[in-house]
């Protein structure tokens, strides 16, 4: 057993001989070794059940990250170019009316008669409704309010998912508003501002009112709110009297109904409705239809050689609006190559981000160069894969 050293004192160690080619912790023949003599070996970790349990961790919180900011898209990412879209629906509205003809009020002045003389007057036929062309899908159609739930919105043609991303949208199947019939209007009750989220506050004798673009106003007064599945389309078909349909997605979040808020119109309080314009649409020619001889055809008004008009609302189809009220999960198919493309740029951006972070050694360096590209990515991500959910949820 050695004895302890005194204070100050050092022992001193005999060094033990080295072989040739040998590098010891005192170098090449007891002399301290360089740096390319140094041969570092990388610590690799194990990788045991509990780095696996740790990697799906990770991948579950990540995956529930990317959840919860779908969830804020939905809620309130939507509302910001719906915003924007109602501003530019707002100023085309207001140009529309404004470029409405005015109805001018005409007194005709009595006719006098001379004894003797016989006037004839000019037989005179009611006024036809002109004809026009449809609404483009997204232009404005009307100013919905409904004062009792605080809701004011520009309503556009179509109610396809772009459409509806602007406002509510108007069944192009049914009447416009200011014509007679069922006027069918949907919109969403969760998304893209939310137009109908408090549908189901709408009480009979509620108004709803609808300005047209010609500046003529109605108002409707509601008289029943009710619940359907998806393929009851029948609450759009045509019907003799004035009445208004709203659609949305029941209940709030969910796209297992439809609530219905039906009102029908007030006449005291409304402008006069018109029939429904028929659309123009280029002439087709019949081809002859082919008979023996000595067989006598007789032609009917259906067999013209031109396109008849548009059937009355009596004759229309009852399939009205089916599609569009049917329509649930995964209906856009050309939604997927979009997903699928942005998810990949996702993908890479995170991996660049990591490695960023690997070769200088800390994660806010990664994190700063890949959160500006990874958050827009991530928004038409969503966007796109929004296009797979119900369009009027």
């Amino acid at each position: 057993m050695q004895a302890p050293l005194r204070a100050g004192t050092r022992r001193r160690v005999r060094s033990q001989p080295v072989a040739s080619g040998a590098v010891s912790d005192e170098g090449q023949g007891g002399a301290a070794p360089s740096w390319g003599e140094i041969t570092v070996q990388p610590y690799r970790r194990r990788r045991d059940w509990r780095w696996w349990v740790g990697l799906a961790g990770r991948v579950l919180v990540a995956g529930g990250l990317l959840l919860l900011a779908f969830v804020g898209y939905q809620l309130w990412g939507t509302g910001i170019q719906t915003r924007q879209a109602q501003n530019r629906l707002e100023r085309e509205f207001a140009v529309a009316v404004a470029a409405a003809p005015t109805t001018v009020s005409t007194t005709v002045a009595p006719t006098t008669t001379v004894p003797g003389t016989t006037t004839t007057a000019a037989p005179t036929t009611p006024p036809q409704p002109p004809t026009t062309l449809p609404p483009a899908p997204g232009d404005p159609v009307a100013r919905m309010e409904a004062p009792s739930i605080g809701l004011d919105w520009i309503v556009v043609s179509g109610v396809g998912t772009d459409e509806l991303k602007k406002g509510p949208g108007h069944y192009p199947d049914t009447p416009l508003p200011g014509q007679a019939g069922n006027v069918g209007i949907a919109g969403h009750r969760t998304t893209y501002g939310a137009p109908f989220f408090d549908i189901d506050d709408l009480a009979a004798g509620d108004e709803v009112i609808l300005t047209n673009t010609g500046g003529e106003r109605f108002v409707y007064r509601v008289t029943e709110q009710f619940i359907v599945s998806p393929s009851q389309y029948e609450v759009l078909a045509p019907t003799d009297s004035s009445i208004l349909t709203l659609t949305s997605c029941h209940p709030r979040y969910s796209a297992s109904k439809r609530i219905i808020v039906r009102g029908e119109l007030d006449q005291a309080q409304s402008a006069p409705v018109q029939e429904a314009a028929p659309t123009t649409a280029a002439p087709t020619t019949a081809a002859p239809p082919t008979t023996d001889p000595g067989e006598t055809v007789t032609a009917t008004p259906a067999e013209s050689s031109t396109s008849a008009p548009p059937p009355t609302l009596a004759g229309r189809s009852p399939l009205i609006g089916g599609p569009e009220l049917e329509r649930g999960w995964f209906d856009d198919p050309d939604a997927w190559p979009q997903v699928a493309l942005w998810g990949l740029a996702l993908t890479g951006i995170a991996v660049l981000a990591w490695s960023v972070s690997r070769r200088t050694g800390h994660n806010w360096i990664g994190a700063l160069a890949g959160i500006v590209p990874f958050v827009m990515c991530l928004y038409f991500f969503f966007e796109n894969v929004n296009r797979l959910l119900p369009p009027n949820i």
